[in-house]
C-alpha cells in the first residue's frame, strides 16, 4: 500500500470553493460520496487512485497535477551567488529547474545569450526600473518598468542597457 502521508487532500476543497461548489455536487459530479469528499477535505482519508481520477476529472486536472498540489508543501531554499561584472551587479538565486538573476547594470552595458546556460528552458526578463532593449530573433523589444516578455532561453539573444536598469532574469522549465 502507498504511504500518501506526505500528501494533504484538503486543497480539494480550495478546488470545489474556486469552481462554486458545495460538497454535495463535488460529490455528485465526481460519483463519490459525500463523506468522502469531507474527509478528504479535512485532511484525513487515504484515496484511491479511482478517488483521484475522479477528482481530478471534475476540477479539469491531470491525477499528477491534483497530486502535486496535494504534496505536502516542502520548502526549498535556494543558493545565492553575488557578483559583479562589467557595470552590472548580480545576485543569483539557484533552485532545480529555477533560476532568478536580479541584475542592477549601467547605462551602455550589453549582455549577450550564454547557451551554454541554457538547457530546455524559458527565459522570463521583467523590468524594474530603466530601460533595456532585447534583441532576440530578430525583433527588437524595448522594455520599460513593469514590462516584461518571455521567449526560450535557447535562442540567441542580447539586452543593451539604454537607461541604468534594474530588472529580473527568471529561467524556467
Amino acid at each position: 500500500m502507498t504511504n500518501l502521508s506526505r500528501f494533504d487532500f484538503s486543497v480539494v476543497r480550495t478546488l470545489r470553493l474556486k469552481r462554486g461548489l458545495t460538497a454535495d455536487q463535488l460529490a455528485r459530479k465526481a460519483g463519490l460520496t459525500r463523506a468522502t469528499i469531507i474527509k478528504l477535505e479535512g485532511g484525513y482519508g487515504n484515496p484511491t487512485l479511482d478517488t483521484i481520477e475522479s477528482l481530478s476529472l471534475v476540477f479539469n486536472l491531470s491525477s499528477s497535477e491534483l497530486l502535486r498540489l496535494a504534496e505536502v508543501a516542502q520548502c526549498e531554499q535556494g543558493t545565492v551567488k553575488t557578483f559583479k561584472e562589467e557595470g552590472r551587479n548580480v545576485s543569483h538565486t539557484w533552485f532545480p529547474d529555477f533560476e532568478i538573476y536580479h541584475i542592477q547594470a549601467e547605462k551602455g552595458v550589453r549582455g549577450m545569450s550564454e547557451p551554454e546556460r541554457h538547457e530546455n528552458t524559458a527565459e522570463v526578463c521583467k523590468v524594474l526600473s530603466g530601460k533595456i532593449k532585447v534583441y532576440l530573433a530578430g525583433q527588437v523589444h524595448e522594455l520599460a518598468p513593469g514590462m516584461a516578455i518571455r521567449f526560450k532561453a535557447l535562442q540567441e539573444h542580447r539586452f543593451d542597457i539604454i537607461e541604468a536598469a534594474e530588472f529580473l532574469l527568471i529561467h524556467h522549465k
